[in-house]
C-alpha cells in the first residue's frame, strides 16, 4: 500500500481569522507527508458550495477541466486536471454501474481550492483529478454509497502513485446554507449578503442548532478502522446529530475506501464546528 497516501481535512483552517489551534498545525503535518510521498497524481474527492453546481446537481460527477474561483480568499488558477485519465475513470465506473456525471469544466469553490492550497502550495502544483461529491443539496449519497464508489476509484488507480484528499465537515449547522434552490446563478455579493442575513435572524430567533462532539467522534472512529459496519448508521439523523454540513464528510468516506486503509487523526477541535485533519500511515 506504499503507493497510495490519504488526507482528509476541513477547509477554511488556514484562513487569517481561522483559529490557530491543532488542527492548523496538522494541515502542516500533512503538507510535509505530501511533500515526501510526491505523488504522481492527486484525486480530489470535494463537494461545492452551491456555487459550481446549481441548475444541474449530480450525486457524483468526474471534472474534467477545472478553474478554481478565489472565493472567500481561496486560490485562483487552472487545475492541472489529467483529461483523459478522468475520461478512462468514468467509462469504468459506468462499466461497474456507477451513474457517473461528466462534468466537462466546472470552476470550484474554496471546498477544492482551500485544501488544494494547503496540501500542494497550488491549483497546478501536481496534476489533480476531482471527483465532485454533492453535499450542499439534498437528498444526498448515502456514506455506504459514497464509500463503495472511492472504493472502486481506489481500484481503479491501484498501480499509481495517489494521493486520496477529502475536504469538508466535521459537525457544523449553518443557515445561510438554505438557501432557496432555485438553481438561479447568485453573484458573489448576492451570496454573502442572503447568508448574513438568514444567519443573524437565525440568532434573533434563537434557531441555530448547538450540536455536542458525538458525531464528530463517531466518525472519525469509523475512519480510523478498515471496517464498513459503521456507514449505515453514522447517516442516521445526520442534521439533527451533526448539522447540514456534516454530509461534507461524504467526500473524506470516498477517499478513506479509496485508500483502503485506516486513518490517523492528527488533530481535532470542537467547539460549535467540528475541525480535524486526519490521513493514512504510507
Amino acid at each position: 500500500m506504499k503507493n497510495r497516501l490519504t488526507v482528509c481535512s476541513s477547509h477554511l483552517i488556514t484562513l487569517p481569522s481561522a483559529p490557530h489551534g491543532p488542527v492548523r498545525a496538522a494541515i502542516g503535518t500533512a503538507r510535509e507527508a505530501v511533500e515526501a510521498f510526491d505523488p504522481e497524481l492527486v484525486v480530489f474527492f470535494g463537494t461545492d458550495h452551491r456555487r459550481a453546481f446549481r441548475a444541474v446537481v449530480p450525486t457524483f460527477a468526474v471534472v474534467l477541466s477545472a478553474t478554481a474561483q478565489g472565493d472567500v480568499a481561496g486560490p485562483v488558477g487552472t487545475y492541472d486536471v489529467p483529461h483523459a485519465m478522468g475520461r478512462s475513470l468514468v467509462a469504468d465506473l459506468i462499466a461497474h454501474d456507477f451513474d457517473i456525471a461528466t462534468a466537462y469544466s466546472a470552476a470550484l469553490d474554496h471546498a477544492f481550492g482551500h485544501t488544494t492550497r494547503d496540501l500542494l502550495g497550488a491549483v497546478d502544483a501536481k496534476p489533480v483529478l476531482p471527483i465532485f461529491i454533492n453535499c450542499a443539496s439534498p437528498p444526498h449519497a448515502s456514506f455506504r454509497r459514497a464509500a463503495s464508489l472511492g472504493r472502486r476509484v481506489g481500484e481503479f488507480f491501484a498501480d499509481r502513485r495517489v494521493l486520496y484528499v477529502g475536504s469538508g465537515g466535521l459537525a457544523h449547522d449553518l443557515p445561510g446554507f438554505r438557501e432557496p434552490e432555485t438553481g438561479e446563478a447568485l453573484t458573489e455579493e448576492e451570496r454573502q449578503a442572503w447568508i448574513k442575513s438568514v444567519n443573524e435572524r437565525a440568532r434573533e430567533e434563537g434557531t441555530i442548532r448547538e450540536l455536542v462532539r458525538t458525531w464528530d467522534e463517531t466518525f472519525l472512529a469509523g475512519v480510523g478502522d478498515t471496517s464498513w459496519d459503521w456507514l449505515d448508521s453514522i447517516g442516521v439523523d445526520l442534521v439533527e446529530r451533526g448539522g447540514n454540513g456534516a454530509a461534507e464528510c461524504l467526500t473524506w468516506t470516498a477517499a478513506w475506501a479509496a485508500g483502503g486503509q485506516a486513518l490517523t487523526t492528527l488533530a481535532h477541535e470542537f467547539d460549535t464546528n467540528g475541525r480535524a485533519v486526519v490521513m493514512s500511515e504510507r
